[in-house]
């Protein structure tokens, strides 16, 4: 797992009117916690924050540096704006580097399959791969290579090649992708029914005798 640095700042005050207005001058609030630690109340920078995250993505291990102290973190949650997508809060987790930790990791796909090339459609179903490692043996992602698959293959959690000190949490046989072949739509053609033309029947006066 790559590790990164990020400055934090310990804050002493909470509610909806102060946070807006920490937001509004460029700085996120978060929490600090952990196994045996008290959780703190803490700010970052916000372009700091949206840098690592372009950068490295949320799988990264952080040095988050408060004060005096450095703690090894993982972030655990993000809140975002619904509208405007913008982040509104973060959770940091304190981890410690010998003791094994579960985390869901994207899983980002590499490769044009071949069945895609000759017509059929890729459909991703799993996102995310859960494992248990030591944080220090966590990669940022999951990287699949499906660039063999033909049309009508499957490819599962227990076909990911990952490090024998990685531990993967989700059922070996769930699917992650698979390459469905095209559909083709048969458009059947209805027997023209004749149309009948309506006897007309008609009926003249009936002359009246006198």
């Amino acid at each position: 797992m790559a590790q990164v640095s990020l400055a934090a700042e310990e804050r002493s005050f909470a509610g909806k009117g102060p946070l807006n207005r920490l937001r509004k001058s460029g700085k996120i609030p978060g929490v600090l916690y952990g196994k045996n630690l008290e959780a703190k109340a803490i700010v970052v920078e916000s372009k700091d924050i949206n840098k690592l995250l372009t950068t490295h993505g949320e799988g990264v291990l952080i040095d988050l540096m408060l004060g005096q102290e450095k703690y090894p973190v993982i972030i655990k949650e993000i809140q975002r704006d619904p509208l405007k997508g913008a982040i509104i809060h973060i959770d940091f987790y304190r981890v410690s580097m010998t003791d094994k930790i579960e985390v869901e990791l994207p899983i980002v796909l590499k490769g044009e399959p071949e069945g895609v090339k000759l017509g059929g459609v890729l459909q991703h179903q799993l996102h995310e791969l859960t494992i248990e490692a030591l944080p220090s043996d966590i990669p940022p992602v999951i990287e699949v290579d499906i660039s063999h698959l033909k049309i009508g293959d499957v490819l599962m959690v227990k076909d990911i090649k990952l490090s024998d000190r990685i531990k993967v949490i989700d059922s070996p046989e769930e699917i992650v992708v698979a390459v469905l072949a095209p559909s083709i739509e048969e458009e059947e053609e209805a027997p023209a029914a004749e149309a009948e033309e309506p006897e007309v029947v008609s009926k003249g006066k009936e002359k009246k005798e006198e």
